[in-house]
């Protein structure tokens, strides 16, 4: 239940949207349209991962239930436009039923995941509030949730970090050890492409030497890659982001991108684990060669 809580969520509130929503411009209904494809469902499958991979680390109570979140909730519901009210108050029936359909699964409250989804419904009923600036409403919350998201991998991140272990010299180490060597080449590629082809590997810096190992381990996928080396290399990848996101730890901006990566990869490797149960239950045993464009 928990792979698609956060996606099949997000379905049923464009579903209530794009059934009642004939108040709307047309030019509105293609905006949000585009703006859930482009936004809003990359969110809510990161949401998926970012719960799995809480639930994986037995991360709990990283949130105490807000009841403000609720309260703008209804607040919103109880002071809007006449023309939105049955919309506001639909998504909010489907918001009251996930978690209630979550606290029969579960037995009890889980704060982390109705955070997430009391933030999902205002984020989108804010959007909708003002029909003029639709798209820029709910983008703008978008944004905001998303920040919100990269806090969540924050916290997962450091405490893999802690069970890694915190020894600068002895990450940084592990990221060198992919080095093919340390001279500087200007044949190579990946050099190339990083510009890097004249500095010696003892002179990279730590993101130099990140994005390095990390266009080697993608240049080793294409079409013939199996699925099992596939899941090597994104597995290594979402490692070496979790390292790297230590390296960076005081510099906000380069843990970020470190914290970004390490979602990417992850969501990689839960949809080419998937593919290849699927295929294992539907009896398909053959190799499954990958198109190295959508590989990477």
């Amino acid at each position: 239940m928990f792979s698609f809580i956060f996606r099949g969520f997000t379905k049923d509130l464009e579903r209530s949207l794009n059934k009642s929503a004939t108040h709307f411009t047309e030019k509105n209904r293609k905006e949000l349209s585009k703006l859930f494809d482009s936004k809003i469902y990359p969110l809510a499958d990161k949401l998926d991962y970012i719960a799995k991979a809480r639930m994986e680390q037995t991360l709990n109570n990283l949130d105490e239930l807000e009841n403000k979140t609720k309260n703008d909730i209804q607040y919103l519901i109880n002071h809007t436009d006449k023309k939105i009210y049955q919309n506001l108050q639909e998504i909010d029936a489907i918001r009251q039923k996930i978690i209630r359909d979550l606290r029969a699964t579960l037995g009890e409250t889980d704060c982390y995941l109705e955070n997430r989804i009391n933030q999902i419904t205002l984020s989108i009923m804010e959007g909708i509030s003002s029909i003029e600036t639709i798209k820029n409403n709910t983008f703008t919350q978008a944004i905001i949730l998303e920040d919100k998201l990269f806090q969540d991998a924050n916290q997962i991140i450091d405490k893999l970090n802690e069970i890694i272990g915190g020894e600068t010299e002895i990450i940084r180490n592990e990221l060198k050890k992919i080095l093919a060597h340390s001279l500087p080449n200007p044949f190579d590629k990946c050099r190339r492409a990083l510009k890097l082809e004249l500095k010696p590997g003892m002179m990279l810096s730590d993101i130099e030497l990140y994005r390095l190992t990390e266009c080697y381990e993608l240049n080793k996928l294409d079409e013939n890659t199996q699925i099992d080396e596939v899941l090597q290399i994104y597995g290594q990848l979402q490692l070496n982001a979790t390292r790297m996101a230590y390296l960076a730890r005081n510099s906000p901006e380069l843990k970020r991108q470190a914290v970004a990566d390490w979602i990417n990869y992850g969501m990689l490797c839960d949809f080419w684990r998937n593919t290849v149960n699927n295929y294992e239950l539907d009896g398909n045993k053959e190799n499954i060669l990958l198109l190295s464009e959508t590989s990477q």
